[in-house]
Formats: C-alpha cells, sequence, structure tokens
C-alpha cells in the first residue's frame, strides 16, 4: 500500500476509486446506449443504477478503504444506510423491468396481480431495513421485534378494516380464485377482472363501469368465474307460445333459431325444453352456451331472431292484455293487420291481385342477418321484397360473393318459379325485410296480366345468371 497523506488518505485506494468508478460508469452507459436501442426494458434499472448506486457505492468505499473511518463512525453509517436503501430500490426496479415488463403477452407473469407485487415489495424493503439496522447501526433486533408487536396491535386496532382487506387479499393469492382478465360475479356484482390490490379487485362491469370490490367482502361471498375451465357462459331464455302451438313445433323452431345465430356455440348444443304451464301460454326454457365476451350482444340477437321466427311460422306469442271494450261498437274489434295483395299494389310494379286466392300469397318477415334461404334449398314460388334489402350470394362465410342486391319491388328466388326446385344462390337480409311468397300458379297470373312485368322480371332473372355464371367460371379457373 502507498503511504498516506499526512490526513491518513491512502492513496492507492483512494487512485483505484477514483479510476475505477468513472470506467464502470463508461461501460455502463455503453450498456445503456446498447439496451435503449434494442428497447430493452433494462435500460431504466441500468441508467438507475449509474447516476444514483455507484456513486453511494463509491462514497462508502472511499470513506471504509480510501481515508480507513471504522464501519462505527457516523459518516460511514450514514452513507452505508444510504447505500442499503439504494440497493433495495435498484433489486425492486431490476425485478420488476426484468420479469414483469419484459413478460411475454399471456405469460404466467403478466397475470401475476398487482398486490403480489406490493408483498415483494414490502419484504425487500422490510429486509434492508433490518440489515440497516443490525449491521450497520449494530442495534440488536429483539428489542426492536418486541416494540414492533406491542405497536403492530395499537395499529392493528385502529386500522382493522386495511388490514382485514390486506389479509383477504393475501389468501385471495395463495388460493387464486381468479386472475386479471377473469369475467366473475360476486352476488350483485359482475364484471371482468382489470386489477387486483392489497385493498380491492377491480372489475370493468356491463356499461363500460368500474366497480370497486373490497377483499374482506370478497372471502365472505361466492365466486362464480366464468372463465374457468373455459371462458363459455351458459344463457337461458325463457318465453312463452300460445296454448294452440305444438311443443314439438316451438321446440324445434328454438333449435333452428340457436343454431342460426353467430355467436351460439354449437357443442355443447342447444336445448329446448318445455317448461311449465303458465296463466297465457306455454313457458320454454331455451339453453345455449356463447363465449363471455359475445354473451350480450348474442342473447340479443337471439332474442330479436326468436320474434321474427315466430310470425313467419304463425307461432303465437301470448302476452296479458287490458282493453276497455265498448258493447256499442260496430265492426272487428282491433287493427286488422295489411293483406298481401294490399302490400303488392303499395309498390306500384304489380296489377291488379284481387282475383288472386289468399293461400297464393304469404306475408313473411326477417331480422337483419337472416338468411332467407341457401343454395340447395328447395323454392316453391318467388319471393317479392316489401321492405328492406336482400343480397343474393354464391357460397356461404368468408367463401360467399355476391351476385346481386334486391330492392323493394324486386323478385328473387326465381329457382321456384315454376314449381318445387332448388335454389342456386343464397339470399340474406342485409335490414329488417318484409317479403311476400307468391305461388308459381298467382305469379303465372301476374305475368299474363302484365307482359311488361314479365319482361322486366325476365332481364332480371338474365343478368344475375350471367354473373352467377362469371363467378362459377373465375373458381374453375382459380
Amino acid at each position: 500500500m502507498m503511504p498516506s497523506e499526512p490526513g491518513g488518505l491512502a492513496l492507492g485506494p483512494a487512485l483505484a476509486v477514483g479510476l475505477g468508478l468513472p470506467l464502470v460508469l463508461l461501460v455502463m452507459t455503453e450498456a445503456i446506449q446498447v439496451a435503449g436501442r434494442r428497447g430493452h426494458p433494462v435500460a431504466g434499472p441500468l441508467r438507475w443504477t449509474r447516476n444514483w448506486f455507484m456513486p453511494v457505492l463509491a462514497l462508502v468505499l472511499f470513506l471504509r478503504v480510501a481515508v480507513g473511518l471504522p464501519g462505527s463512525s457516523l459518516p460511514v453509517r450514514l452513507a452505508e444506510t444510504v447505500l442499503w436503501i439504494f440497493l433495495a430500490a435498484g433489486a425492486l426496479n431490476y425485478i420488476n423491468s426484468l420479469v414483469f415488463e419484459a413478460a411475454a403477452v399471456g405469460s404466467w407473469a403478466t397475470r401475476v396481480p398487482r398486490l403480489l407485487r406490493d408483498l415483494i415489495r414490502i419484504l425487500l424493503v422490510g429486509f434492508a431495513g433490518a440489515v440497516v439496522y443490525s449491521t450497520v447501526w449494530g442495534k440488536d433486533l429483539s428489542g426492536a421485534l418486541a416494540a414492533l408487536g406491542v405497536s403492530s396491535i395499537v395499529v392493528g386496532l385502529a386500522l382493522q378494516e386495511p388490514l382485514g382487506n390486506l389479509f383477504s387479499g393475501v389468501m385471495l393469492l395463495m388460493e387464486r380464485p381468479f386472475e386479471v382478465g377473469d369475467h366473475i360475479e360476486i352476488g350483485d356484482v359482475s364484471g371482468e377482472v382489470k386489477e387486483i390490490n392489497w385493498r380491492s379487485v377491480h372489475l370493468k362491469a356491463f356499461g363500460g363501469l368500474t366497480q370497486v370490490v373490497p377483499n374482506s367482502v370478497l372471502n365472505k361471498e361466492v365466486i362464480t368465474n366464468y372463465s374457468r375451465p373455459r371462458r363459455m357462459r351458459m344463457e337461458m331464455i325463457e318465453v312463452s307460445f300460445s296454448y294452440d302451438d305444438a311443443p314439438n313445433d316451438v321446440r324445434a323452431t328454438l333449435l333452428e333459431v340457436a343454431a342460426e345465430t353467430p355467436g351460439v356455440l354449437a357443442a355443447p348444443a342447444p336445448i329446448a325444453a318445455t317448461l311449465n304451464f303458465g296463466d297465457f301460454g306455454i313457458v320454454y326454457r331455451l339453453i345455449y352456451r356463447t363465449l363471455e365476451d359475445d354473451r350480450w350482444p348474442v342473447r340479443g340477437e337471439l332474442m330479436t331472431r326468436i320474434w321474427y321466427a315466430a310470425r313467419r311460422r304463425g307461432l303465437n306469442m301470448p302476452y296479458p292484455v287490458t282493453v276497455n271494450l265498448d258493447y256499442q261498437q260496430k265492426g272487428v274489434f282491433g287493427r286488422t293487420p295489411p293483406r298481401a295483395q294490399d302490400l303488392l299494389a303499395g309498390l306500384g310494379r304489380f296489377p291488379d291481385l284481387s282475383g288472386l286466392a289468399e293461400h297464393a300469397l304469404e306475408t313473411l318477415d326477417f331480422a337483419r342477418q337472416e338468411v332467407l334461404f341457401r343454395e340447395g334449398d328447395p323454392l316453391t314460388g318467388v319471393l317479392v321484397l316489401v321492405r328492406g334489402e336482400v343480397s343474393l350470394q354464391m357460397g356461404e362465410g368468408e367463401a360467399a360473393v355476391e351476385i346481386a342486391r334486391a330492392s323493394p319491388g324486386e323478385i328473387f328466388g326465381e329457382s321456384g318459379m315454376y314449381g318445387r326446385q332448388a335454389s342456386s344462390l343464397c339470399a340474406v337480409a342485409l335490414e329488417d325485410c318484409l317479403v311476400v311468397r307468391m305461388a308459381p300458379d298467382a305469379i303465372s297470373q301476374v305475368f299474363e296480366k302484365s307482359p311488361i312485368l314479365a319482361r322486366e322480371v325476365g332481364q332480371l332473372v338474365e343478368a344475375r345468371r350471367s354473373s352467377a355464371q362469371a363467378v362459377r367460371e373465375s373458381r374453375r379457373k382459380a
């Protein structure tokens, strides 16, 4: 060792610290630049270590090695206390950056609740404090622990509810009944878990509202997790139909609507059951599965399509009605729905249809995105669009190609014009539609009365046939 200066300074260690610190800082600066260019999250903790921890470490080494101050001196104790505080803070930064911020999407680290991170921070800070108190300041931990126990009783009595939430959170963390991203239901509260901390759980409820549930409440309630084992939810819909409607027909209709509704899972298959006999009709229950995220949109679409399907098939959905009847009233009570002849006459393209039989025309309602008929379905007669818009397509799903669109007043489904024939196209309602099905003998009478309409329909059918043929040729070449 080189001789000391008059003040007791060891030149060798002092030079080592003075030259080594800039060299280490230079290496760390280069590492920070490399990590920053690559976008690695360790760049932040390295920068913090360079700017704060390394200078304090150099100060401790300088006081202990170069100056030769004893560990019991006040300057050394203060410097080492700051060093341990920075060491704990740096460890927290590295754990957060390397374990959580650098974690891949969907990995276990991204699902670790915030409560566990907070507990790790508290443990590291407590460990650093114990080391500083015992090693740096030379104090006995037994006395401090005894004082801490007495003060903990006082603090525990004053903070019963926050501490109850804390320990409830620890128990939830150990049992892990749910994780961030799960959809859960707690009493009357349900939603997606967005955050788990030491005090409460934050849920994103229906409508975008945030609901905060204390951990102490979670331990007292039954928790329903809809995301385990799969993010699937069983839904039930109850609806009543008239006693005049055959139960088998009603259940078949409900199952058909469920199978056609997007978002209803095919496995497990939907179930339609006759539930009970009510005051106004027979009550049926439809049970189906859907993904949790699609719960409300699928339910709304399914309820809508049940109404349209019931209307098309003549199924009555009774409900209690209170009316006042006047015994002097003349004529039929209530509003009579428009006849199919009147609907076609309102389009302005059809001749007088008063001579047609009632059974030759049928009025049908379809909901938006419902399929009127598919390729290969047998058609008898043609359809006349009264209201809405219909897309005529070849293929289904992603492979569907639109051939044409039918507007109000146009005829489509021409495959059944001369009798029962398989459809060559698929018809999908682009919006709520009202159509009239016209029997083959009825369309023949209409064409006899209006040759102009017959010619227009023929040109329209030929244009659609040419477009369909062009699509088939392109598919064949592909």
